[in-house]
């Protein structure tokens, strides 16, 4: 309500996807409705983005939030904490963590959590790999921890995943 508006300038992509729009609504061909349901939730997503970009011109922290991405996702079995992460990056802790979540959404440990579902569902559809060796491999406490987390997280256990989704 504050800000109706978003100031993004011209954007050649969105004017041409409006059009795209405006022209399906128009001929009314069948399916036309899906498409223009995917045109404007593309339009909606382009502008968050844009508008979420804008306020980030902080060339040296989004340098620093890339870096920690990368540094996570390449370390995601190393059992790396946000604060070790930080200190990497030679940065504050709570410069860190209040500059990723304003960045990215979320918080570090959230972005890290992300990584390890992530890992944890390759490990499971790509290799042979028992669950209890997934679990400790990605730093959970133990194979109870990692099972609560990922049916929480996927909504079935490790091992019904892995029966669903194995190529083998």
């Amino acid at each position: 309500p504050r800000n109706p508006l978003f100031g993004l300038g011209i954007s050649q992509t969105i004017i041409g996807m409006y059009e795209e729009l405006v022209g399906y609504a128009l001929r009314e061909q069948a399916g036309y409705q899906q498409v223009a349901a995917g045109i404007v939730q593309f339009l909606l997503g382009s502008v968050y983005y844009k508008h979420r970009n804008l306020l980030f011109n902080d060339s040296m922290a989004i340098r620093k939030i890339d870096e920690a991405r990368a540094l996570i996702k390449r370390e995601v079995e190393g059992g790396l904490t946000p604060q070790g992460i930080a200190e990497r990056l030679s940065v504050s802790y709570s410069w860190f963590r209040k500059t990723c979540k304003e960045y990215t959404g979320i918080s570090p440990a959230q972005y890290q959590l992300q990584q390890r579902l992530l890992k944890a569902k390759e490990m499971l559809t790509g290799t042979d790999i028992n669950i209890s060796d997934i679990a400790y491999a990605l730093k959970f406490v133990n194979t109870g921890q990692f099972s609560t987390f990922f049916k929480h997280k996927e909504g079935v256990t490790p091992s019904d995943f892995r029966k669903r989704n194995s190529w083998k």
